[in-house]
Order: C-alpha cells, then structure tokens, then sequence
C-alpha cells in the first residue's frame, strides 16, 4: 500500500539539516502547533478556534505528528499529516519527515465509489428496451467521465495537500531558527 501511494505521490518524504539546537527547535515548534489528538474528527470545528497557531498535532522529544489547522475561506482543505523524527548532530539538527496526503476515511470513499458506479454499469447494460437496447450506450460515456471527476477531484486534492504541507513544512522550519 505503501509504494501504491508513493507511486500516486500521496506520501513523501523529505529531510532537512538546521543549524540549531534539538532543545530550542522542539520549544519554538511547539509555540506553532495547537495540542490535539489529529484523530478522524479531530478538527471538525479547527476554524472556529481562536487560536493563532498554524499546525495541530503534538510535538514530543524524539518527534512530531501534525497538520495545518482548518481556517475559515481556506480552499486547501488540510488532508495531509506529516510525521517527523529528529537527530541532533554536532552542531545541527536533522529531521527527516513524512507526510501522508491519504487520509485512510477515504478507502471507504472510493469502495463505495466503485460498488456504485459498477452497479450502475450493470444496471444500464442489464436494461431491456424496446429499440434494441442501442439508447443505453449513450449512458456509458457519461458515466465513465463522472467516475473520473468523482475520482478524480479528491485525488487532485488530497495531492495538493502534500505538496503544500511540504512547502510549509521546509518554509516553517527554516525560519524557526532564525531569532
């Protein structure tokens, strides 16, 4: 499943080298990350909150779990999560992060996605009709193009997702060591 999702480019992974300590890194991080749990509901009403931190998750010693908070008129809904673990060298601090754009909710989308339109197919080509049946075939072009939105729209969202929790993460950590 893993490299399924790789392929799709629903995860990535990155790592990142800063110059500052793991100390003073996890305390700044945590100044930008709201304390919730990031379960299936866990930011059903995040735009409501007064909150002015970006991220929810949590941020522990040897790593973190977060996510950008919902904000009202944002149209990138926040799907991604990312995960990162950290390593303190010398004088510097490695993180090396993965983030997940497929929120595993979504499974349950796409079976029933796919039971729904298979059904459908079965019942348009199943059908009797007094003409010879040659009316029914124009329903198969425009289930096949409303499958593919319908797949389609999520997949495209879920990735832009990724690709923007990335760019955030790099911007955010590269600016949490500047004073």
């Amino acid at each position: 499943m893993e490299r399924l999702l790789k392929k799709l480019k629903l995860v990535d992974e990155f790592e990142i080298e800063l110059n500052i300590q793991k100390a003073d890194f996890i305390s700044r991080l945590e100044d930008k990350v709201k304390p919730s749990d990031l379960g299936l509901f866990s930011d059903s009403f995040g735009a409501f909150s007064s909150s002015k931190k970006e991220y929810i998750g949590s941020v522990i010693q040897s790593g973190f779990k977060i996510k950008k908070r919902k904000k009202f008129f944002d149209m990138n809904l926040p799907f991604a999560v990312a995960k990162g673990k950290w390593t303190e060298r010398e004088m510097s601090l490695s993180i090396k992060t993965k983030i997940d754009g497929f929120p595993r909710m979504f499974i349950l989308f796409y079976v029933f996605l796919i039971m729904f339109y298979g059904m459908f197919l079965i019942g348009v080509l199943l059908s009797g009709e007094a003409d010879g049946g040659a009316s029914k075939f124009i329903f198969i072009p425009f289930l096949l193009i409303h499958g593919t939105f319908m797949m389609g729209i999520p997949y495209l969202l879920m990735r832009r997702s990724l690709g923007k929790l990335k760019y955030d993460l790099e911007r955010e950590f590269y600016f949490l060591t500047k004073d």
